[in-house]
C-alpha cells in the first residue's frame, strides 16, 4: 500500500469518535508529493479532525497514517514534520516579525547564523523583508497570515496543513494571498493540504479535491473532475450547481426532460434521474431552433449584474403560471436582456452531467 513513489501521505480507514459523535467514519486519503489537496466540506463534516489527525494533534481510534512509507499514526505531532497555519494565525503578539518567525528554529537550537539566514529567505519569499522588528498588532491581516506562513514554512515541513488560514480576510485580499500561496508552494515544492468551506477557494488552488459530509470523504479526485462531474447530488450542490434537470431514458442518448428532448454524451446508469448542467456552460440567443434536440424557448424572469458577468434567470415559454425553479445561466457582462424576454436556450451535450445517484446515498 505504500509503494507508490510519489505518493507522500496516506491515510487509511481512519475513524475517531468524540462521545457520541462520530467525527470520522473509515476514512482513506491518499496525497501526492508536491500537490496541493484540497478538503472540502460543510461546517462540522470532519474536515478539520482529519487535519488534527494528520498533524498529530489527534489520535485516531482506528486506522493509520503514513508518511513518506513510515507510519507515524502514534508519532507526537512536535516530532513530526508536518506545519499548521491556523485560522487564527497563533501569532505570539509580544514577540516581533523575525522573532515569531525564528521560533520553531530556535527551539530545535538551530546555530544563530542559520536562524538568521532561514528567516531572512522565508521573510523574502513571502514578501515581509523590512518588516522583521514589527509586531503583530502593527500589521494588517494578509501580513500576519503571511508571517503564520513564513513561521510554519521557515521550518522546511514535508507537508503544510492550513485550516481556513484565509477566512478571516476580505474578498480582495483572499484573493491576492490565494495566488501567493499558490506561487510559494510552486517555488518551494512542498506538499500542501488546505481545509476550508470556500468551493471558489479550492478551485482555484487545489491539483486535487476531496469533498466530505458527515465524517467521510463522498469524492475524491483531480480538481477539474470533481467540479465537471459530481459524484451525486450533495457535491453538486455544495459546488455550486443550481441547474438540476429530472430525465427520463427514451433511447440509447435520447432523454426526456421537462425542456424536452435532450442529447446526453455521458450516458447514466439510470432509466430516470438527475442531470445538472453549470450556468456558464448553457448557450442563449434570440431564438430556438424549432425541433432540434437540447433547444427551448425561455422567457426571461430576471437579469442580475453580479460583477464578472449577467445572472440570468428562466423559464420554459409555458411554465408562465408553474412556480418551478428557473434555470439560471450566466452571460457576459455586456450581454443585454430585459424581463419578460423571449431567448432560446440551447444545452450542450457535452456538458450535461448525469448524476449516479439521486441523492447522496
Amino acid at each position: 500500500m505504500t509503494d507508490q513513489i510519489n505518493v507522500g501521505l496516506l491515510c487509511g480507514g481512519v475513524s475517531k469518535t468524540f462521545g457520541n459523535h462520530k467525527a470520522l467514519i473509515d476514512v482513506s486519503l491518499s496525497v501526492n508529493k508536491g500537490e496541493i489537496v484540497t478538503i472540502l466540506g460543510p461546517s462540522g463534516c470532519g474536515k478539520t479532525t482529519l487535519l488534527r489527525i494528520i498533524a498529530g494533534l489527534e489520535l485516531p481510534d482506528n486506522g493509520f497514517v503514513f508518511l513518506d512509507s513510515e507510519d507515524i499514526t502514534r508519532v507526537p505531532a512536535s516530532k513530526r514534520p508536518i506545519n499548521t497555519v491556523f485560522q487564527s494565525y497563533a501569532l505570539f503578539p509580544h514577540l516581533d516579525v523575525f522573532s515569531n518567525v525564528a521560533f520553531g528554529l530556535q527551539a530545535r537550537k538551530t546555530p544563530k547564523s542559520d536562524i538568521v539566514l532561514k528567516v531572512r529567505n522565508i521573510l523574502a519569499l513571502v514578501r515581509l523583508d523590512g518588516m522583521e522588528k514589527r509586531f503583530p498588532h502593527e500589521l494588517s491581516g494578509g501580513q500576519k497570515q503571511r508571517v503564520a506562513l513564513a513561521r510554519a514554512l521557515v521550518n522546511e515541513p514535508k507537508i503544510l496543513l492550513l485550516d481556513e488560514p484565509m477566512s478571516a480576510l476580505d474578498a480582495h485580499l483572499r484573493s491576492q494571498v490565494q495566488e501567493e500561496l499558490r506561487t510559494i508552494q510552486k517555488k518551494l515544492g512542498t506538499t500542501f493540504i488546505l481545509v476550508t468551506h470556500d468551493q471558489n477557494e479550492a478551485k482555484r488552488l487545489s491539483n486535487h479535491l476531496a469533498v466530505m459530509h458527515e465524517g467521510k470523504i463522498i469524492q475524491f479526485g483531480t480538481t477539474e473532475e470533481v467540479f465537471t462531474k459530481p459524484a451525486n447530488k450533495f457535491v453538486a450542490e455544495f459546488l455550486g450547481a443550481t441547474n438540476f434537470i429530472d430525465a427520463s431514458r427514451v433511447s440509447d442518448t435520447v432523454y426526456d426532460t421537462h425542456y424536452g428532448p435532450m442529447l446526453v454524451n455521458d450516458k447514466p446508469n439510470w432509466n430516470n434521474g438527475k442531470i445538472i448542467i453549470w450556468p456558464e456552460r448553457i448557450q442563449i440567443r434570440a431564438d430556438a431552433v424549432p425541433g432540434e434536440n437540447n433547444w427551448f424557448s425561455g422567457k426571461v424572469m430576471d437579469r442580475l449584474f453580479n460583477g464578472d458577468g449577467v445572472d440570468i434567470l428562466l423559464v420554459k415559454d409555458s411554465d408562465d403560471d408553474v412556480p418551478e425553479k428557473p434555470i439560471l445561466v450566466k452571460a457576459k457582462p455586456d450581454f443585454q436582456v430585459e424581463s419578460g424576454q423571449r431567448l432560446g436556450v440551447f444545452f450542450p451535450p457535452e456538458h450535461l452531467v448525469p448524476l449516479d445517484k439521486h441523492t447522496l446515498n
